[in-house]
């Protein structure tokens, strides 16, 4: 129970690598109810299947809800999913589009394999929307930064902080930082303190990646929260379960 008298609920954001078994991948875990959240939980050095699998068992509970940036369903053998079509309609001209998922692709088995293993532990997906806000049990969605972005802090482009030379980089981590000190209902704490107030100065390489990943899961365990929060009502669907899906925030 927090400080209102309201239960708990666990909010875990995951980046699963294309490349799950041998690449970095990240997992936040926030905790909290409708009031607000805070950080409880950051991951280190998760480099396999089984390491996101035990680090998920481990801080999971009887409500947890997961938001995973991979793409979780994929039926179509060559080009896009509906969804990233969709998204791509919707997000293009804030440079939001998605990367392309097939059976094609190597890699591509990576998130649907992990949803059969998260079944497993009692997650099942979150469709649909009607039924998801304060929504019990263990379940999850497929989520994408980039046009949640767009939605939640107003932008008229992304930010720039996945490509390009390394001071635009870090220019672009700098804003994100910033930008999610901003999110209503994530409240403040040492743990999300120490993250976003990070000097990037020294960071290069992995360790800069890795610093990319954790904002990056940070803002997806918000967005489990946000979508267990407010369901349908502030958030919307591009796709189906039978042929992939997106869950991104409607504009506030």
């Amino acid at each position: 129970m927090n400080g209102n008298g309201s239960p708990t609920t666990t909010f875990i954001g995951l980046y699963s690598a294309w490349k799950i078994d041998g690449n970095h991948s990240g997992v936040a875990v926030l905790q909290g109810n409708s009031s607000g959240v805070q950080v409880a939980a950051l991951s280190e050095d998760l480099c396999s299947q089984a390491d996101v699998l035990a680090f998920l068992r481990e801080h999971m509970r009887d409500e947890t809800v997961l938001a995973i940036d991979c793409s979780l369903v994929v039926s179509n053998r060559t080009g896009q999913r509906p969804c990233e079509r969709q998204v791509a309609s919707a997000f293009d001209r804030y440079h939001a589009s998605c990367h392309t998922t097939n059976k094609g692709r190597l890699y591509w088995e990576a998130g649907p394999r992990l949803v059969r293993s998260l079944a497993r532990l009692g997650f099942m997906h979150g469709l649909p929307l009607e039924s998801a806000k304060r929504r019990r049990g263990c379940w999850l969605i497929e989520a994408y930064p980039h046009p949640a972005m767009v939605q939640l802090f107003g932008l008229d482009r992304i930010l720039k902080y996945k490509k390009g030379r390394i001071g635009q980089r870090k220019a672009g981590l700098a804003e994100l930082a910033r930008s999610i000190s901003t999110l209503s209902g994530l409240e403040p704490n040492a743990q999300l303190g120490g993250l976003l107030g990070r000097s990037l100065v020294d960071l290069r390489g992995e360790t800069l990646k890795r610093h990319e990943d954790t904002l990056d899961v940070v803002f997806c365990a918000y967005l489990a929260w946000h979508c267990w929060r407010w369901g349908e009502r502030r958030n919307e669907v591009f796709g189906d379960l039978s042929t992939g899906y997106i869950v991104v925030p409607r504009a506030t």
